[in-house]
């Protein structure tokens, strides 16, 4: 027979045991509660949703939008990069240009058809409208645990014959669609997104030290390639070999353009840049200043890269004229092509950022100036 333990050993065991539970439930609830807060404050950023901010001329387009939206099943389309920093599946989804473009293709798609859209990807820094948010039957153990009741990793091509029929899901970039047009209406992306709160603060921040609105400012976006914006080594993506030279020809070009408009030169010079090295020049520019944010450009892939990418998008797109570089003369403006070159990836003749800030800024084609470097 085994032991008898005496009674007061017992109760002495039990009580050590106890205290060591409560504490362990202790953390555990708390942690619950932190990650409930976190998701909730997050959920309830998605849906805060003022359309005061739509432009008149989109009223229209976001009537249709959100008529249609009350149709269902919807079509699911998923980038889930913002697993990327930390566990789950992580997909860059490419740069903020083509990404954009992509989402609002598609709901030019599903509005020509008049189906429900559905967002399984919230940008950075940015609202989706709460009636296009994807929400998984997983719920918060699905955002905790970075799980879907779908499989995340899947690029199937998009069957077009069932949309509104059953609930479908495609990736960003996974799908070959027919019916998806190079073009869309730019009141789309005023429709389904908005910055939040935070990042609408900065944009009203430094268009007020621009001089706010009755100052005329002309936008300059410097490309030099994609060795910032996708963490690649700047020798293996280096389209301007001088760009101390460069940067004079943006802004020589940048006073062309004020001088066409406005008849002078004497107004507000505002640069974006996806390279630290031309910020680190404009101190040297002679006759010129030229106002930017104290920013380091960093990679998409990392969450203050994307916020700062967001921020400089929106401040081009309120300026009252722009001027960009092209990178090659032997693809169109549209950038529907793509020409291979000796480092990684494709380039287009103009950013797909600069050209988003140019539709959704509306700007006439008058106030756009094309800067050959």
């Amino acid at each position: 027979n085994p032991p008898t333990r005496h009674p007061a050993r017992v109760l002495l065991i039990l009580k050590h045991k106890k205290a060591c539970i409560i504490p362990t439930c202790a953390l555990l609830l708390f942690l619950y509660l932190r990650f409930s807060i976190n998701y909730i404050k997050e959920e309830q950023g998605v849906k805060i949703y003022d359309v005061s901010h739509l432009p008149q001329q989109c009223q229209e387009v976001a009537t249709k939008f959100h008529k249609c939206q009350q149709n269902s099943p919807p079509l699911v389309l998923a980038c889930h990069r913002k697993w990327c920093s930390t566990f789950g599946h992580c997909d860059p989804c490419a740069g903020i240009g083509d990404r954009t473009q992509r989402m609002l293709q598609f709901a030019a798609m599903a509005v020509d058809k008049c189906v429900r859209m559905e967002f399984d990807y919230v940008p950075l820094g940015l609202n989706v409208v709460s009636d296009a948010v994807y929400r998984d039957p997983l719920g918060y153990a699905g955002e905790v645990l970075h799980k879907r009741s779908y499989d995340v990793s899947a690029r199937n091509a998009l069957d077009t014959d069932k949309l509104g029929k059953e609930r479908l899901y495609s990736h960003f970039f996974g799908s070959t669609v027919s019916s998806l047009k190079q073009t869309y209406d730019p009141c789309l992306f005023h429709t389904i997104l908005q910055p939040n709160v935070n990042l609408q603060r900065e944009i009203d921040t430094t268009l007020s030290n621009l001089g706010g609105v009755e100052e005329k400012k002309i936008g300059i976006h410097f490309r030099t390639g994609d060795s910032i914006a996708f963490g690649m080594d700047f020798t293996k993506d280096k389209r301007v070999s001088d760009l101390k030279g460069s940067l004079d020809k943006m802004l020589k070009c940048a006073q062309n353009l004020s001088e066409k408009l406005y008849h002078t030169t004497e107004v507000t010079y505002y640069l974006a840049t996806d390279n630290s090295q031309v910020k680190d020049l404009l101190p040297k520019m002679d006759n010129t200043t030229v106002h930017t944010l104290p920013i380091r450009p960093s990679s998409y892939l990392k969450s203050e890269g994307e916020k700062d990418a967001w921020l400089e998008l929106y401040l081009l797109s309120q300026m009252d004229g722009l001027v960009m570089n092209p990178v090659s003369s032997d693809v169109n403006y549209e950038g529907s092509g793509g020409i291979d070159m000796t480092y990684e990836g494709k380039i287009y003749r103009v950013s797909k950022l600069v050209h988003l800030a140019k539709h959704v800024g509306f700007f006439e084609d008058d106030n756009v100036m094309l800067c050959p470097l």
